[in-house]
């Protein structure tokens, strides 16, 4: 089975004790090749970061290329690399594809870049070959006070660039005190 590819694997704990297996999530309706607990991953290309995953649980389903991340008890972390930066990633589950290393990020998701823009959807994917996000669904970006709302977005990993697609409104609004943390 050649399932590591370019991939590193840290911690490998097969899950053997889980209560009631969730339903195949694959479209042949086949079960996974592999289940583990607490997984954290590393994907590199040609020696360059390209994602960092951790994560309660992952489902391999190497035949039909894709892992399968999801949350027990904390949310799967995603970062993402590219030249210009990384964004930090949290959301209840995530899909990568393991020929093209693309990232699909699903249900609460909430990324952060180090310049300390914020954006929150219901799902997001992360294009390895183009380094870029995509979503169809409604997005906030938030970055100082500036918030920003609409409908579909295309941006660089960092957030620095991007482009909202539809129904686009933006308010100034009052920075959060320190240490607290956004409303949804």
């Amino acid at each position: 089975m050649h399932l590591l590819g370019a991939m590193l694997w840290l911690p490998l704990v097969p899950s053997s004790h889980a209560a009631a297996p969730p339903a195949p999530a694959s479209g042949n309706g086949s079960p996974p090749e592999v289940t583990l607990q607490s997984v954290q991953m590393l994907e590199t290309r040609g020696g360059t970061r390209l994602w960092e995953v951790r994560a309660d649980r992952a489902e391999v389903y190497e035949r039909d290329g894709y892992t399968v991340l999801s949350r027990q008890t904390r949310p799967v972390e995603v970062v993402l690399f590219s030249p210009q930066g990384q964004l930090v990633c949290q959301a209840n589950r995530a899909v990568l594809d393991l020929r093209t290393k693309d990232v699909r990020l699903e249900g609460g998701v909430h990324a952060r870049s180090e310049q300390g823009m914020e954006l929150r959807t219901e799902s997001l994917k992360w294009t390895a070959a183009s380094r870029r996000l995509h979503t169809e669904d409604p997005v906030t970006i938030r970055r100082g006070g500036l918030v920003s709302q609409g409908r579909g977005l295309e941006a660089e990993t960092t957030l620095e660039r991007l482009r909202i697609f539809q129904n686009i409104t933006s308010q100034m609004r009052p920075r959060p005190a320190a240490g607290r943390s956004l409303a949804p």
